[in-house]
């Protein structure tokens, strides 16, 4: 009796719970119409954001375009842009994904939905008032953290709203085992209200000395892509792969190293980004070290992933999910492995001030956690409407232009990034120079820029395709 006890519990432990078809179709009814104003808000600044990026990025290279008004300048495009891919688009969808996930796993269906409709719609005001503010010139100047206070207020109160229904969902769990997407996604959403809230009560809501503020800004930026972005990416991992593939965590101990590896060294790694900068040597070192051990979780993570996607290659073929996913985790490697060079102090002297830098972030926020949040997509979006996606083609081109795209971006930032940072320590090369060395990997920036916007475009048909079926559908049951 006590081994089919432990039996139980350790499958329990290791694969996402079954769900009653009525349970599910409460859950997924409850969740259609937030998560439908989640994807749409979410996708929508996502091309906009794309497309200011490419408008950004072109004007690296070529400065005289659209240099008239001043609401166009690259001082002010490129904030915007990126402010509206990191919120606008991965932090929305990301959240809107999770609490349908956190909902599945607590076998819960959502109640008392209007305030967080209302919770939505004030993230999105609060992105679109906070973005024309930064066009007109009243930005906060804190990299990540440009929009206004009020408009940064309003972001955190919504936030803090839509946590309450994280928190209800995990009180009201049917299980009281707790499955290991569920420890990312809490850990997540526990730690974004507190770095976003310390980084602007310090940086933009109050005022701190000037040598203070580098290690606190790199302190959330590290954070950013380390303690909200990657438990919500890891998390969606953990649950989309055993379900397609039918399978089970491989090594749950794996699974706990990876976890709490990463709470433990994730908060200090943002530091290193600091080397040879005017702080103390400890908070260097100590960045650094953590930057290092973050190869353990990833390689605790990785391993098990690979182990769960073992003899399943057949359905990372078929699965527009599965496949989205698999390139999300070959992305995480990429990112861990570049942080990991980027932290030897001799490899930072030279790229510290080059597109190598940049390359990072985009390969976390475009390759990383994007890729993961489109498999979610295309994993949810048929459960929830009950209709499949529409166009096989549309989602072969969404998958290669976007791989193909990212794939070419980070290239020429990295390697570009290297060749800048070597110019840069010849005393002989002129700045000048340096530029020109920088400019064909920088129109290859532009040209995957270009690539992305075709493939988010076809991810937008998409979903524009199968909400029409879905309102044809309505109408004939109507009828």
């Amino acid at each position: 009796m006590n081994s089919i006890s432990r039996t139980q519990s350790t499958i329990n432990l290791t694969e996402p719970a079954p769900l009653h078809s009525v349970t599910r179709a409460a859950i997924d009814g409850s969740l259609r119409f937030p998560m439908a104003l989640w994807v749409r808000g979410s996708v929508f600044w996502l091309l906009v954001g794309s497309l200011l990026s490419l408008v950004a990025a072109f004007k690296l290279v070529v400065p005289s375009f659209l240099d008239g008004p001043s609401f166009l300048t690259y001082g002010r495009l490129f904030p915007v842009a990126t402010d509206l891919l990191l919120y606008g688009w991965a932090t929305q969808l990301g959240i809107g994904v999770s609490l349908w996930l956190m909902a599945r796993l607590c076998g819960s269906p959502l109640r008392h939905t209007s305030l967080l409709t209302c919770a939505i719609i004030l993230w999105n005001v609060a992105i679109f008032l906070g973005s024309l503010a930064i066009l007109c010139g009243y930005s906060t100047s804190v990299e990540w953290l440009e929009y206004p206070n009020w408009a940064s207020f309003l972001l955190f109160l919504s936030f803090l709203l839509i946590g309450v229904w994280v928190v209800l969902l995990f009180s009201v769990r049917q299980s009281c085992v707790l499955y290991v997407s569920q420890w990312y996604l809490l850990a997540a959403f526990c730690s974004f209200p507190w770095i976003y809230a310390t980084a602007n009560r310090l940086l933009t809501w109050g005022v701190i000395e000037g040598s203070a503020q580098g290690p606190i800004h790199w302190w959330y930026g590290g954070n950013l892509i380390n303690l909200w972005f990657t438990p919500l990416a890891l998390g969606l991992g953990y649950y989309i792969i055993p379900k397609i593939t039918g399978g089970i965590i491989a090594n749950y101990y794996l699974a706990i190293l990876g976890f709490f590896s990463l709470l433990l060294f994730a908060a200090w790694s943002g530091s290193a980004a600091l080397i040879g900068g005017p702080i103390p040597a400890w908070m260097m070192s100590a960045g650094v070290v953590a930057t290092v051990l973050m190869m353990i979780p990833m390689v605790a993570v990785v391993l098990n992933f690979y182990k769960m996607l073992q003899g399943h290659y057949v359905a990372i073929v078929e699965s527009p999910a599965l496949r989205f996913t698999v390139v999300g985790i070959i992305s995480y490697i990429i990112f861990t492995t570049l942080s990991f060079f980027n932290a030897i102090p001799s490899f930072n002297a030279t790229l510290h001030f080059t597109d190598y830098t940049s390359g990072r972030t985009m390969l976390a926020l475009l390759g990383f956690l994007s890729m993961i949040l489109f498999g979610a997509i295309y994993y949810i979006l048929p459960r929830l409407t009950g209709i499949e996606w529409p166009s096989s083609s549309l989602i072969r081109w969404h998958f290669w232009l976007a791989t193909v795209g990212v794939s070419l971006m980070i290239f020429s930032m990295i390697f570009g990034g290297v060749i800048e940072g070597i110019a840069l320590e010849d005393a002989a090369i002129s700045f000048v120079n340096v530029l020109s060395y920088a400019a064909p990997w920088r129109w290859l920036v532009v040209f995957s820029w270009i690539l992305l916007l075709f493939s988010y475009g076809a991810f937008a048909r998409l979903l524009l395709t199968m909400r029409w079926e879905a309102a044809s559908l309505q109408f004939k049951y109507k009828v």
